[in-house]
């Protein structure tokens, strides 16, 4: 079990929320303003998760944004040739599908995170963990 307190604990596992309560993502970037500004020591169980969280939550919701826009403008360039209709169809088909699968994947991530969070343990999610572990350093 590691040191961190009950009320961090339950505090991490709220950051993580913000997949499925996107207006609690301000939660975790108050609470590291206000810890700068006021100069106290923020333990690093509770700096590790709400850099976690704030970059999961980003990171979540860019990508498949990022993919629509992607679609959209490789379909509208096929569609100004007419041989691609059904090349557009199925293009779109896949970027729904996909996005589907995305956001369980995403649904899971965030549980996991939870989880370990409530026990006390640091969540690795690869590149997401990578960054937060550069950025403390």
């Amino acid at each position: 079990m590691s040191s961190s307190s009950i009320k961090d604990r339950f505090l991490c596992a709220l950051f993580y929320t913000t997949i499925w309560i996107p207006l609690l993502i301000w939660i975790p970037l108050i609470w590291v303003v206000v810890s700068n500004i006021q100069r106290k020591h923020m333990p690093e169980f509770l700096k590790y998760h709400c850099f976690q969280a704030v970059l999961f939550y980003m990171i979540g919701h860019f990508l498949p944004e990022a993919l629509r826009l992607i679609v959209n403008f490789v379909s509208t360039l096929l569609s100004m040739m007419v041989v691609f209709d059904n090349t557009i169809t199925l293009l779109q088909g896949l970027n729904t599908w996909f996005q589907g699968i995305y956001y369980i994947v995403l649904q899971l991530a965030a549980l996991y995170a939870i989880i370990w969070t409530l026990r006390g343990k640091y969540t690795y999610i690869p590149p997401i963990s990578q960054a937060v572990n550069l950025l403390l350093r």
